[in-house]
């Protein structure tokens, strides 16, 4: 069988690269007896982040039947399945998916990571909970819908301004007991494996999605009850907030379970092992 690989070649410190150079390295050298390609996708790429040549993919095709899986790590997976985006669905043999099942499309779940390298150098200096200075709750990261509408009803400390350098932040995020985060584009944003690399308790709305090893609610994460009124949900985070914030034995089971489950599954190798271990050979078999 003549596979080929596609994605685009590391040239930033985007941590999706990365995992899928060492994936590719890992991919040739567990089915050596395959014929390998590669196609570089940075110079097809037309700004659609749910295409064919879309920086947050990777596929693997058989070139004769041109029968693939593909590996994203882009929230929107509907996208992956139009026709207009260049994709022939009907040749898909499964999607590897970072986020969840939001779109009602089947896929196989996987992790998620970091933005940028930097928290897979530095997350093993993250203060234990005995050692944290503060007991504030925040939220910085891209404001939209449910984020915007908390931050304009004004209650909660919700910014969009950027903490640089990145050690900045992951300093932030390390000195707080406690850091709030809430639903990206899909579920799981960057943020969340952020705030679990820090060693602090990531409060977040209660997930539905599901991983390869699931993030469990009150044992890796503090959860809450999601609403869509910014009132109603503000009421419920400062509840929750106030309820556990002082509690330290409590705060230190959820830190170090979340810290435990990011080293295992949230950094750059954690994430080739685990699509490595999905693409076994049986796998792999349903692009013949």
């Amino acid at each position: 069988m003549k596979v080929e690989i596609g994605y685009q070649h590391p040239h930033t410190r985007w941590s999706v690269f990365h995992v899928f150079k060492k994936l590719h390295e890992k991919i040739k050298e567990k089915f050596n007896y395959f014929e390998f390609d590669y196609i570089e996708f940075g110079s097809k790429y037309n700004g659609e982040p749910g295409g064919i040549y879309s920086p947050h993919l990777m596929t693997i095709k058989n070139k004769d039947t041109e029968k693939y899986f593909v590996i994203s790590y882009w929230d929107h997976m509907i996208d992956l399945t139009y026709s207009v985006h260049g994709w022939k669905f009907d040749l898909c043999k499964g999607i590897i998916s970072s986020c969840g099942n939001k779109y009602n499309i089947d896929n196989i779940p996987s992790s998620y990571l970091c933005y940028d390298l930097i928290f897979d150098e530095i997350h093993n200096t993250a203060k234990h909970m005995s050692e944290k200075e503060n007991n504030d709750l925040m939220f910085r990261g891209y404001l939209y819908g449910d984020r915007l509408n908390l931050k304009n009803h004004g209650i909660l400390n919700i910014t969009d301004k950027k903490n640089f350098p990145i050690e900045n932040y992951f300093n932030e995020l390390t000195n707080n007991r406690i850091n709030l985060s809430l639903n990206g584009a899909a579920e799981i944003c960057n943020r969340d494996m952020e705030i679990l690399s820090s060693r602090s308790v990531l409060l977040r709305p209660l997930l539905s999605q599901k991983f390869h090893n699931d993030l469990v609610p009150d044992y890796h994460y503090i959860s809450f009850e999601y609403n869509s009124n910014p009132k109603i949900q503000t009421e419920i985070i400062l509840d929750k907030f106030n309820s556990i914030k002082d509690d330290i034995e409590l705060l230190t089971f959820i830190s170090e379970n979340g810290y435990k489950w990011f080293k295992e599954n949230g950094t750059v190798e954690s994430n080739v092992n685990i699509l490595n271990e999905i693409l076994n050979e049986n796998k792999i078999k349903e692009l013949l």
